[in-house]
């Protein structure tokens, strides 16, 4: 019998594995994870996990009861050492083996890791997986923890500066970019957001750098910034980006350039070896110029090519990427990639807040942006089409 084995069990992983089953492939599929949990969805963990008295129950992505009754055989706690190309096994870091026939890497990310003076001291955190934010909540709650700081204004960055100010915590954000989301929203969506977050309560610091941390033993107890400034600081979250998980694909021999290369059927430069999510790199419709997308319903997407083509059916229609999150009472969303635009129109009204962009190349609508309009989503996903310049395989 064939079989398919699945490396990472988050959302791509975990779509891949039951869009497999509904395609109708009917080999063996072993989805792999490293962590003991029943594979979970990780927005809530920069979200609702960090906020309340009572600790909060995983959302899972499937229940139990799925894997068993789709014949999807779930690994967990285990982590996978290397993958044997010739002979089509992928080996444990117990030294066990399985075997595959088509193999898929949902690797994921890992957050990118400060690299300056005071970087090991207790109160710096990291948010990527379960124990990650179990860590930051308790943290969060302690009675010594007033003065937080985050660094970097990313997606996750403002998540978690949204729910420690909802803790009552003094919460200061350190930027090195001269705006928030830069990387993923128009300087129009940013603005709004950080004056929201801004009325909040929460400070903001652009354009700055960080030269180190000051210490009370080996505790955080500041932030010192390139001018000179010292940020006071019980708690510290790095948010500065992440990196892909491509060290079991590059010791493999697989080509890699910040991601697993990946072309349009999400193939790697091995054919029978397949990359999606976080960790894979290639071209996208809806934007020149090969690239990662970072979020859970690129991975999504990419579960569903994967599976296609595994399955010999035709590739899933081409279909904007997109992104939500909840910031202090704001529903962000945002539908295409918010590059190669030339043309801005922004709609925002008071009563209640809200927001509505649209990024245009010409007349071709490149991406959009709504704070607290969930209702137009539908519509914009229909409104923003492939880019011009994209490539038809």
């Amino acid at each position: 019998m064939e079989t398919t084995v699945i490396i990472g069990n988050g959302v791509a992983g975990t779509n891949a594995a039951a869009t497999l089953r509904k395609n109708g492939y009917e080999g063996a599929i072993k989805l792999i994870g490293e962590e003991a949990a029943l594979p979970y969805q990780r927005p809530p963990l920069s979200k609702a996990w960090l906020r309340g008295p009572d600790r909060p129950k995983l959302t899972p992505i499937r229940p139990l009861s799925f894997y068993d009754d789709n014949r999807i055989e779930l690994i967990r706690a285990r982590k996978v050492f290397s993958i044997d190309r010739p002979a089509r096994n992928v080996r444990f870091s117990d030294g066990k083996t399985t075997k595959f026939d088509t193999l898929i890497l949902a690797t994921g990310a890992s957050p990118r890791r400060l690299d300056v003076q005071g970087v090991g001291l207790k109160g710096i955190h990291y948010l990527r997986h379960l124990g990650d934010s179990a860590g930051l909540r308790q943290a969060l709650a302690s009675v010594d923890c007033r003065d937080v700081v985050i660094i970097g204004a990313g997606v996750i960055g403002l998540e978690v500066a949204s729910a420690a100010v909802d803790l009552g915590k003094t919460v200061t954000v350190i930027e090195s970019a001269a705006r928030a989301m830069a990387r993923v929203a128009s300087p129009a969506t940013t603005n709004f957001v950080t004056q929201t977050l801004r009325d909040a309560g929460v400070q903001f610091l652009f354009n700055k750098q960080i030269a180190g941390f000051g210490a009370a033993g080996r505790r955080i107890a500041s932030v010192n910034l390139g001018d000179g400034t010292e940020v006071k600081a019980n708690l510290v979250l790095a948010g500065i980006g992440a990196t892909p998980n491509t060290e079991l694909a590059k010791a493999a021999g697989l080509d890699c350039d910040n991601g697993i290369c990946v072309d349009q059927d999400m193939r790697t430069s091995d054919p029978k070896i397949y990359a999606i999510g976080d960790c894979a790199r290639g071209d996208n419709k809806f934007a020149p110029g090969k690239m990662r997308i970072e979020t859970v319903h690129n991975a999504t997407t990419q579960a569903q090519i994967a599976a296609a083509s595994i399955c010999n059916k035709e590739r899933p229609a081409p279909v904007p990427p997109r992104f939500w999150s909840d910031l202090k009472g704001m529903k962000v969303q945002a539908v295409g990639i918010a590059s190669g635009y030339d043309l801005v129109r922004s709609d925002a009204s008071q009563n209640p807040p809200s927001l509505e962009v649209h990024l245009k190349s010409g007349d071709h609508l490149v991406a959009a942006e709504i704070v607290n309009l969930p209702h137009r989503q539908g519509a914009l996903v229909k409104a923003v089409s492939p880019a011009v310049s994209a490539e038809t395989p």
